[in-house]
């Protein structure tokens, strides 16, 4: 494959293999996989997606190359991240990581919390992402220094969201929860108000105050709720019944929701969690599940296999109609100790984890689709008319194989090629 030059910006690719999800119903199939795409750009976005047609000679020639649009991180700690050479958790679960992050605190200098974001945000762009959502621990009604030292980090075509992740019991005051989400609210764009919602600090008068503090102040929420395998978890339920039960209130929330973690959908009867997912579908709520940390932390027991896996129903979730995302979660911290700001290991350990089939045409959706993230509507997919010329290539990759084998790859960021990682042919020294 002829790399196109990184100075000039692209009129397009022609032959490039997209996703099913991606394409407009009746695209041509070949073979039973839709045919390869052309792309045309103008000024940085798209102008059209079309079959493939041969000879043009205008566009660079992806020869069948798999791509996605830009890649999304729903859920990420950029505040706890690249701690784990100094702060390892002395055994395992949740609970134990949380304290082990306490004490890592003091650490958390402005220049410790910049390089480690910095950092961060590098090796999530050089793997195509385009948007990350960071959830950042608040202890007070007073925004942490994580918080302001995040705010002005920049790194060149990934979006920074920041969501301000309070215990529960930080609300269980009416001021208090208004003078968080206050804070939140005058911090500007891109900031959403958040909580951790478990059994061991469940208060539903502390869940009212934080829905109608983020009402109040107009913003959304992204919640880390459930984050366990209690069959009698409350958050989701409550949530759930809270948001059908207003819906045609003047206490109707009018942002968008995410739920991350959910794992306790998982221990509950079969009928409990149709009817929660149900109700969410019927909200529009989105579930981010985040498989490797779930994986590494539910269930944990020293000197012991675990018996359950410890994610959420995505399948169920899909099938009631819930808007559905994966994410990383911690990155090399006391929760977990590996990571890459790769969204396609988290697809790998999800494909295994989950049972997942059809990969790449349908699963790869669970990386890419901003409208999930963000609840704008769901046919404002990526790649339409008008939308930003950022896509991600793997060559040397297929349908079959990805996204394993997928480690080499090219990002394109508003028509042009901003980041490349070659992966060399495999050479034999055998006689």
């Amino acid at each position: 494959m002829n790399i196109p030059d990184t100075a000039t910006p692209l009129n397009g690719i022609t032959n490039v293999r997209l996703p099913a999800w991606l394409l407009s119903a009746g695209w041509p199939l070949q073979a039973g996989e839709p045919v390869t795409a052309d792309l045309r750009f103008e000024a940085g976005k798209i102008a059209s997606v079309t079959p493939y047609q041969p000879d043009q000679n205008d566009l660079w020639n992806a020869r069948g190359t798999l791509a996605l649009p830009g890649l999304i991180e729903p859920h990420a700690h950029l505040d706890k991240t690249f701690t784990i050479a100094r702060s390892r958790p002395s055994k395992p679960g949740l609970l134990a990581a949380i304290e082990t992050m306490h004490q890592d605190r003091q650490h958390w200098t402005a220049g410790d919390l910049r390089q480690r974001a910095r950092k961060a945000l590098a090796w999530a762009a050089a793997n195509g992402v385009v948007r990350l959502r960071t959830h950042i621990d608040w202890f007070d009604v007073v925004p942490p220094l994580a918080w302001l030292e995040l705010a002005d980090i920049a790194q060149a075509g990934v979006t920074l969201e920041r969501v301000a992740l309070a215990p529960l019991s930080l609300f269980a005051d009416a001021g208090a929860a208004d003078r968080i989400a206050r804070a939140v609210a005058e911090s500007g764009k891109h900031c959403l108000l958040g909580g951790f919602i478990h059994s061991s600090n469940w208060d539903p008068a502390a869940m009212r105050n934080l829905m109608q503090s983020a009402s109040r102040w107009k913003l959304n929420l992204d919640l880390h709720i459930d984050e366990e395998l209690s069959p009698v978890a409350h958050g989701l339920s409550w949530l759930a019944r809270y948001l059908a039960d207003n819906a045609l209130s003047e206490n109707k929330f009018s942002g968008h929701i995410c739920c991350s973690h959910g794992c306790a959908l998982a221990s509950g009867s079969e009928h409990q969690a149709q009817e929660i997912l149900s109700l969410l579908a019927a909200q529009r709520v989105t579930l981010i599940a985040l498989p490797m940390t779930n994986l590494l932390l539910q269930d944990a027991v020293t000197g012991r296999t675990p018996r359950q896996r410890g994610i959420t129903l995505l399948k169920e979730a899909q099938v009631a109609g819930v808007p559905l995302l994966l994410g990383c979660d911690n990155v090399q911290d006391a929760f977990c100790p590996a990571g890459s700001y790769d969204p396609l290991d988290t697809l790998s350990c999800a494909l295994f984890a989950l049972q997942l089939d059809d990969v790449f045409d349908q699963q790869s959706r669970l990386i890419c689709d901003a409208g999930a993230l963000t609840g704008e509507p769901q046919n404002d997919l990526p790649l339409t008319p008008g939308s930003d010329a950022s896509l991600v290539l793997f060559p040397g990759s297929d349908s079959l194989t990805w996204p394993l084998h997928s480690a080499a790859r090219l990002v394109i960021r508003h028509g042009r090629l901003t980041h490349q990682r070659t992966w060399n042919q495999e050479l034999s020294h055998e006689s």
